[in-house]
């Protein structure tokens, strides 16, 4: 996945506006989460020595039947590059059953150890590659999300890996610069889960734009038809980065924060929730039109609308984490709402329409401090 594109805050920074950036935060601990990992896998484990064997799957000629395909024996002691995808090594696969002939009918045949044998038909080729080994296990693909199985896990892992130095910093300026902001409106809790979601989100999207173009040409078999959207790269074509969770934090900041000014590009002043929509636009136009990076896209928009839908939602965000504990046994205690609870519930939605038409900005310290033991009792 391509980082997204370059911004600045620009302005005053407060405790509550962006470049906010807490050390015990959930948003501080992200960015050293993908430091960490890059270092591991891009400067430590990418050693030709350690790096571990990937496989991409097996791809067939046209026309081959599965009876070819049952019977078909991979020659390990071939290798050859892949022809079409750089970086990948393959075997070929032949079926023993099918002679290989030429253009006349004639078998064809090779010398062995002195002796004629014959030569059998490829049918296809054995696909592998090698890869940092947290690389390898945590990279999302339509292939390794699918087919064998759901390795579930990827969904998450994928989201914290980034191609090169320029991907990572790209990424962590967008966490740095509206993340915290977006984690103190949120709190920690909602935050994590509102960030995953959004990568997750990013992930699904890119996987059933691959998978339906996939059906396209290999299942109706009309080719790499103008269907704009749908992407016909390689279903193991590896997706990494924080991108799609970065986008769902900076729709998520333009609805705090619209009229916060930012530099886009480094260069151009403009409101955030202006700057955001840019690069909402800019993103959609490479999807659809097939761009070089139509795949990271892809995951992009996956991550605005999730962001897009949660931060409008953010009640759905209390319960993501109880996919590993029921936070709602019976055996909960829940203190019995006080007298200031019901006030500051009965307060908090005409609070939270005034600071989106308004901005944060426009809200009193009282506001401010309402909404904040609003989150602190509901999601910690």
């Amino acid at each position: 996945m391509s980082p997204v594109p370059s911004y600045v805050r620009v302005g005053p920074r407060s405790s509550s506006g962006l470049g906010n950036l807490r050390f015990v935060s959930f948003n501080t601990w992200l960015i050293v989460i993908n430091v960490v990992v890059f270092i591991l896998n891009n400067w430590v484990l990418s050693a030709p020595g350690l790096q571990v064997r990937v496989s991409f799957g097996d791809e067939y000629v046209p026309g081959v039947t599965k009876e070819q395909i049952a019977r078909g024996q991979v020659l390990t002691t071939k290798t050859g590059t892949h022809p079409t995808v750089p970086g990948w090594l393959s075997h070929p696969i032949i079926d023993p059953q099918t002679p290989e002939t030429n253009p006349q009918g004639l078998p064809v045949v090779a010398i062995e150890n002195g002796k004629i044998v014959p030569r059998y038909k490829q049918i296809g080729r054995e696909r592998f590659g090698a890869m940092p080994a947290l690389e390898a296990i945590g990279h999302l693909s339509t292939g390794k999300g699918f087919i064998p199985g759901f390795q579930v896990w990827r969904f998450v892992t994928f989201q914290f890996l980034h191609y090169n130095e320029v991907h990572l910093l790209l990424n962590m300026l967008g966490l740095w610069f509206a993340g915290g902001m977006v984690e103190q409106f949120l709190g920690s809790k909602r935050y994590a889960a509102f960030y995953l979601v959004c990568g997750i989100c990013g992930g699904l999207m890119y996987l059933l734009l691959n998978f339906l173009g996939y059906l396209v040409v290999h299942v109706l078999g009309l080719g790499t038809v103008a269907i704009p959207g749908l992407l016909f790269n390689d279903i193991y074509t590896p997706l990494i980065g924080a991108s799609a969770g970065v986008f769902g934090v900076l729709i998520a900041a333009a609805r705090i924060e619209p009229n916060a000014m930012v530099r886009f590009m480094f260069v151009i002043p403009m409101r955030l929730r202006t700057a955001v929509a840019a690069m909402v636009l800019v993103t959609l136009f490479n999807l659809f039109t097939g761009r070089q990076n139509a795949g990271g896209e892809a995951a992009h928009v996956g991550g605005i609308l999730a962001g897009f839908y949660f931060i409008r939602n953010t009640h759905l965000l209390r319960d993501f984490f109880d996919i590993i504990g029921n936070s709602h046994r019976p055996d909960r205690r829940m203190p019995a709402p006080s007298a200031e609870w019901l006030a500051d519930e009965a307060r908090v939605d005409g609070i939270l329409t005034k600071a989106h038409q308004g901005g944060s900005e426009s809200l009193t310290e009282e506001e401010r401090q309402i909404l904040h033991r609003v989150a602190r009792r509901q999601y910690g």
